[in-house]
């Protein structure tokens, strides 16, 4: 059985819980250490046991090995949940709060006849995905390399009169090209004005020469995503878009020196802020300065001004500073941070800054 599994254990037990009903599909990933779909997971000391239907047993025989029991479902996956918890009796079952659809919740409890809980969790896996193994790292570095030749491909695609979807499309094909079995997320290609809305839906509009083309895109390499964001631009830089970019790109040159294991997260943030604060664009800095990738482009942790706790080896996160000025122009520059020992490194490197 592998360890990630086994470091389940000690937390149900902390808890009190006899096992745990896994529903999100990265957790499944991570916990199982491949690539899964349409399933569920009972993780327990008793057995580990894998939900699926006869679409995925196949593909499911080969990774599982001795890391759990396959129960193939074509019928109710929750009345065979169920009757998994009750043959194993398991009194307390904790399930994913913020996973577990509250209509698959009272399937499962219509089901378990008053015979088990189902107790709220929140994080369990979450927080053991936070610190990456080489295995992992390997996976981020290879999606970084993917997404750090794409931008490189797409620097000689651009031209005036080419539209933004046009843009996205060629990067995705580009990847997939490369290895990627496509890309994080939808891409963000936003010319011009649109470049103020921060999550910008790529569309009809054509690039023009003298303005800004905010790309925000990653690559997904087997499971494991990558995020990156940068500037490019046609044409000649007006005065105020040159000021704007110096800023932003010194904001997170000051956040990135800032991180080293035991360093605040809320303070990574802070300084990057300070920094556009004092240049006179505070309000025009609307977001965290970054988030967790990994088997999600969007995961713990997150570097707000909220968030106290300390960043530790192994942590891999965004640090991404931009100022957005409404009907005119966006600038965020975003790259992909690996906590080392003795600070970080930077896995997207410099490129196109």
């Amino acid at each position: 059985m592998n360890s990630r599994l086994k470091s389940i254990y000690s937390t149900l037990e902390a808890k009190r819980l006899d096992g745990l009903l896994v529903s999100l599909p990265a957790n499944i990933s991570y916990l199982t250490e491949a690539q899964t779909r349409d399933s569920y997971l009972l993780v327990s000391k008793k057995q580990n046991i894998y939900f699926t239907d006869s679409r995925y047993t196949e593909e499911a025989n080969k990774f599982l090995n001795n890391n759990a029991m396959l129960k193939e479902c074509n019928g109710s996956v929750f009345a065979r949940i169920a009757e998994s918890i009750l043959s194993l009796k398991l009194k307390n079952a904790g399930i994913e709060e913020r996973y577990l659809p509250l209509a698959e919740f009272n399937k499962i409890k219509e089901y378990s006849k008053g015979k088990f809980n189902l107790i709220p969790t929140h994080s369990i896996v979450e927080d053991k995905r936070m610190i990456k193994d080489a295995t992992e790292i390997a996976k981020l570095r290879k999606a970084a390399q993917i997404t750090a030749s794409a931008l490189e491909y797409i620097k000689r695609f651009l031209a005036p009169g080419i539209k933004e979807i046009e843009v996205a499309a060629e990067l995705e094909r580009f990847m997939r090209y490369q290895g990627a079995s496509g890309a994080s997320f939808d891409i963000i290609v936003a010319s011009g004005p649109n470049s103020s809305q921060p999550h910008h839906l790529s569309g009809e509009r054509r690039l023009r020469n003298n303005e800004p083309v905010l790309i925000d895109f990653g690559a997904d390499y087997q499971g494991y995503k990558s995020d990156l964001t940068r500037v490019l631009f046609l044409g000649k830089i007006n005065v105020l878009v040159r000021k704007v970019y110096d800023i932003v790109l010194k904001a997170q040159e000051t956040a990135i020196k800032k991180i080293a294991p035991g360093a605040e997260m809320a303070e990574i943030d802070r300084v990057a802020r300070s920094y556009i604060a004092k240049k006179g664009y505070a309000k025009h800095f609307t977001h965290n300065l970054g988030h967790g990738y990994g088997l999600e482009v969007h995961e713990d942790p997150r570097i707000s001004g909220n968030e106290a706790s300390a960043v530790r080896p192994g942590m891999t996160f965004t640090v991404e500073p931009g100022v957005y000025l409404p009907g005119k122009f966006g600038i965020r520059i975003e790259d992909m941070v690996l906590v080392t020992v003795k600070g970080c490194e930077v896995l997207s490197g410099a490129i196109n800054k």
